[in-house]
């Protein structure tokens, strides 16, 4: 069954994690390392966009494939559940998912505190990186996805537990896959133009408040049908029909 609403939620969910405060003032060093270029060198634009291209795509077909994986997984296991634990696992995983966006504003939870960022490493050849290989750059990704960074982690878990909610292992792929497009699309777009979204990536970091909001009231849009027991489709379709009827004919 089509569920555009959920795969537009989760590619919004994925472009909003990039723009994440774990995530966006660490895009330079992400690059960095995936690239074996040095941050100057991505800044001025003197990298060669090309090879930045390429191997920031082997970097997000490598989280990609570690979510996507995830999400199979976790919708496989609940294709066994019988069709009463299912809504069980809705309601659960709509309330954990109301918790955690809750959590990404007030930040109530103390264990969800711990921080995984990468460190620059050293630097060789005068200053210059080595470049990592394309196989490097995957597991790079790889990696990326296993260490994931707290304030990211509610995103990436409330995700998981909307896919996994219907049991259905091809639903929780193609979501999986729209959030790692969300994530990716601008991961690479920055990784060929870093010295041309600087202005705009220093701006989403003065906004980093207001995006932490973004996302949670975004979490709480998905997980409200899951807690009520009906889908996205059938909650907009039930907005849409009350706005007409309020509307005077």
């Amino acid at each position: 069954m089509s569920d555009a609403p959920g795969l537009l939620a989760a590619f919004a969910a994925g472009s909003l994690s990039f723009l994440s405060p774990c995530v966006l003032p660490l895009i330079p060093v992400y690059l960095s390392l995936v690239t074996g270029e040095s941050v100057s060198a991505l800044k001025e634009g003197r990298a060669s966009r090309a090879f930045v291209f390429a191997r920031s795509i082997l970097f997000v077909l490598g989280f990609s494939l570690v979510f996507v994986v995830l999400a199979i997984a976790f919708g496989g296991g609940m294709s066994f559940a019988g069709n009463r634990a299912l809504k069980i696992v809705e309601k659960i995983g709509g309330i954990l998912m109301i918790v955690l966006a809750l959590n990404m504003i007030f930040d109530f939870i103390p264990f969800l505190r711990r921080d995984w960022r990468p460190a620059e490493g050293s630097q060789k050849n005068g200053g210059e990186r080595q470049a990592a290989s394309p196989l490097a750059s995957a597991l790079m990704g790889m990696a990326f996805a296993t260490g994931w960074t707290p304030c990211v982690g509610p995103i990436l878990s409330s995700i998981l537990l909307y896919a996994g909610s219907s049991g259905d292992v091809a639903r929780s792929a193609a979501l999986l896959s729209a959030y790692s497009l969300g994530l990716g699309i601008p991961f690479v777009a920055a990784g060929l133009f870093l010295d041309r979204l600087l202005p705009f990536l220093a701006a989403a970091k003065r906004q980093l408040g207001a995006i932490k909001i973004a996302t949670a009231g975004l979490l709480i849009v998905l997980a409200v049908p899951l807690v009520v027991g009906i889908t996205p489709r059938a909650l907009i379709q039930s907005l849409f029909s009350s706005i007409a009827n309020i509307i005077p004919k």
